[in-house]
């Protein structure tokens, strides 16, 4: 019997044990209406009619408890296989999205990011040192107070310079403004602009991902996540190498 037929056997199975419910109802009620009418006095009842009655009354109870014991067996079998489909469709989309197929997004991503912040370093070195060769060769520091207003406007040939503690700049004219902000604020922006656009999931439970400390949730998740993650990516690695 397949999940269809049990399905649209049920309402059928429900309403013939509703249906002999109702019979067996209706023979006690002929039943007691005929005694009724013998503690009456009434002498046109005869004991045939009355063992008639009796015997209707007891058949008709045993097919509703027939009738109510295969409705029984309906609903069970049909919640089985649908137990069944769920169970097969939930291990159908675990086939589809195996713990591989994550190990390997997570080593390009963690492969792009560090290459990433390789960049974002070089920029950054940089940055920072041509803003001190500029120092040395006595370029004029970027506007920032009245001081630094004098001299000419900052040009590709004749680029100003600042640094801080916010780290170094250099500005090379017009909208030309090149800062050492470093690889860990370039990631910050990364990830909020990912969570703006479509939402990175936290654990259930744990607050949004852009409201939580990212060491944070590092912490509670590191220790249940980098066995997993460490096996899958050199399992990743050695299938590379094969």
């Amino acid at each position: 019997m397949t999940t269809t037929t049990a399905t649209a056997d049920r309402p059928h199975a429900e309403s013939a044990a509703e249906q002999a419910e109702q019979e067996a109802a209706e023979a006690e009620q002929l039943l007691a209406a005929l005694e009724e009418r013998i503690r009456d006095g009434d002498d046109q009842v005869t004991p045939p009619q009355l063992a008639e009655a009796r015997e209707l009354g007891r058949f008709a109870t045993l097919r509703a408890e027939a009738a109510r014991r295969k409705a029984e067996r309906t609903a069970a079998n049909a919640a089985e296989q649908e137990r069944q489909r769920k169970t097969e469709r939930a291990l159908a989309l675990l086939a589809e999205h195996s713990p591989q197929s994550l190990a390997t997004a997570y080593t390009t991503a963690r492969d792009a990011l560090a290459a990433f912040i390789t960049a974002s370093d070089a920029f950054d070195d940089t940055i920072t040192e041509a803003a001190t060769l500029l120092r040395a060769a006595g370029a004029p520091q970027c506007a920032g107070s009245p001081e630094d207003m004098a001299g000419p406007p900052a040009s590709p040939t004749a680029p100003r310079w600042r640094s801080g503690l916010s780290g170094s700049t250099v500005h090379l004219g017009g909208d030309d403004i090149r800062h050492a902000d470093g690889a860990a604020a370039r990631l910050t922006v990364l990830l909020t602009d990912l969570d703006q656009a479509r939402g990175i999931r936290t654990a259930a439970g744990d607050p949004a991902f852009t409201r939580a400390p990212i060491n944070g949730q590092a912490h509670r998740a590191r220790g249940a996540l980098r066995p997993p993650l460490d096996q899958l990516t050199n399992q990743t690695k050695e299938g590379d190498a094969a």
